[in-house]
């Protein structure tokens, strides 16, 4: 998998957007749903970290996150789900929570 570039990445700052990433990716802030910007700090075959620190200085951190765990995990009103991981690549899809 290649990873996503800059422009697509940028994308994602409407909160809906798939995109492969690799350590050190960063994922813009979804205003509108309050959630980001966030850094991913590792990917492997032990899942995807993701961290985040919001306006307000308050820290988020995914840790672990895998195509298997039962769901996309949620971020204020965020959701993000790792499709797949291929080495140190991840391909993820961010889109609004259900509400």
């Amino acid at each position: 998998m290649k990873p996503s570039t800059p422009a697509e990445l940028q994308a994602c700052t409407d909160g809906s957007c798939t995109v492969v990433v690799t350590e050190g990716t960063q994922i813009p802030r979804a205003d509108g749903l309050r959630a980001g910007p966030f850094t991913v700090t590792a990917v492997g075959a032990e899942g995807v970290d993701l961290s985040s620190v919001g306006p307000g200085g308050f820290t988020s951190n995914l840790l672990g996150q895998r195509p298997d765990q039962g769901g996309p995990s949620t971020v204020n009103e965020l959701s993000i789900a790792v499709v797949s991981i291929v080495g140190d690549t991840a391909k993820l899809r961010l889109f609004p929570a259900e509400q």
